[in-house]
């Protein structure tokens, strides 16, 4: 289940859209040419992240049984694998379905992809680690 979508921009090729006003284009364009979006089903928000890399991974986590334990232990790992996150968020749909999401640079891994999946499997209760680069 995505409960966020996710796309990398080019500033230069968005600042024709009409969509944003002019302000807010001028000021994306100061802030760097490339920009990760994610859009938020549930609030229905918007937002731009300026990315200093290309590279760009979507880290997606699938939970059984959410507790504060296996909350803590997944941000121990994850901070110790990751330099630098982007953008993360979690939610439960019920309390065996939950999911937690979190959008980092590929440079600021400090492993690579499959040792991230991994460790981040021996957590107990997360049923499925899975990670994509966004495009």
């Amino acid at each position: 289940m995505d409960l966020i979508e996710c796309a990398k921009i080019k500033i230069n090729e968005a600042v024709n859209s009409q969509i944003l006003p002019d302000g807010v284009k001028s000021d994306l364009k100061n802030s760097g040419n490339t920009f990760l979006t994610v859009y938020t089903k549930k609030s229905k928000t918007l937002r731009f992240f300026p990315t200093k890399d290309e590279g760009i991974w979507w880290i997606k986590i699938a939970i059984n049984s959410f507790s504060p334990e296996t909350s803590g232990i997944i941000l121990a790992k994850l901070n110790k694998l990751v330099s630098e996150f982007i953008y993360s968020t979690g939610v439960c749909i019920s309390k065996s379905d939950c999911f937690w999401d979190g959008i980092v640079l590929e440079s600021s891994i400090k492993t690579s992809r499959d040792d991230v999946i991994n460790t981040l499997q021996e957590v107990p209760n997360v049923t499925k680690v899975t990670i994509r680069t966004i495009e």
